[in-house]
């Protein structure tokens, strides 16, 4: 196989195996699907990725480069953190937090190394990012002086891990992002000021209007 054909048939690979992971346990993905979907022989994409684990990771760091929600995020910050929760349902309809949902507990079990180069590094970073937002947020009055902000992080990323992973089972009318959204909002209202609430009525009835 010509190297500018191979290469072209490499990126095809991949992103045909990373759609298929974006909706599918990792499990349930095979070399034998991906190259029926393809209409190519699975010899083929042995030829250029020696096994699985090494085209999942190609995928996973397809799917990652491609998604700048994590810098939008950080972008539109709002000084009220209850403000910027609200704009959260644009980071969880990324493909990678899809991604994170649909095979995060697969991917530690079965590919560690996988999960340890691409979704810790990942995961660390938003919590460094919300981390240094809440702690401003409290800094300008939004948050209850007393409230300990590294437990909450704690206490957020337990409550997030717990609900991807599969180890908190709801019924199935609702999805994981609807969950996490409606637990996070329950959870960080408590230590919300009223001027943070009063504010965050005030964007969400403006909102309202505006749509």
């Amino acid at each position: 196989m010509e190297n500018t054909n191979r290469d072209i048939v490499r990126k095809r690979i991949v992103e045909v195996a990373s759609n298929m992971l974006l909706k599918s346990s990792c499990r349930q993905i095979t070399m034998d699907i991906i190259a029926k979907e393809m209409g190519i022989s699975k010899r083929t994409i042995y030829e250029i990725f020696s096994d699985k684990e090494k085209l999942l990771e190609k995928c996973i760091i397809h799917v990652i480069e491609k998604d700048d929600s994590i810098e939008q995020f950080k972008n539109d910050l709002h000084d009220n953190f209850l403000i910027t929760l609200s704009m959260f349902s644009d980071l969880h309809s990324s493909e990678s937090f899809r991604l994170r949902c649909a095979t995060t507990r697969d991917i530690s079990k079965y590919y560690p190394d996988v999960y340890d180069n691409y979704f810790v590094p990942r995961n660390e970073k938003i919590t460094n990012i919300v981390k240094e937002h809440l702690n401003d947020s409290k800094n300008k009055g939004y948050i209850y002086n007393d409230v300990n902000i590294d437990i909450v992080i704690i206490m957020l990323s337990e409550m997030i891990n717990s609900i991807i992973c599969g180890k908190i089972f709801f019924d199935n009318d609702y999805d994981k992002e609807e969950i996490i959204e409606h637990t996070l909002f329950v959870y960080l209202r408590g230590m919300a000021t009223p001027k943070a609430i009063e504010e965050y009525n005030e964007y969400v009835a403006k909102n309202k209007k505006e749509k």
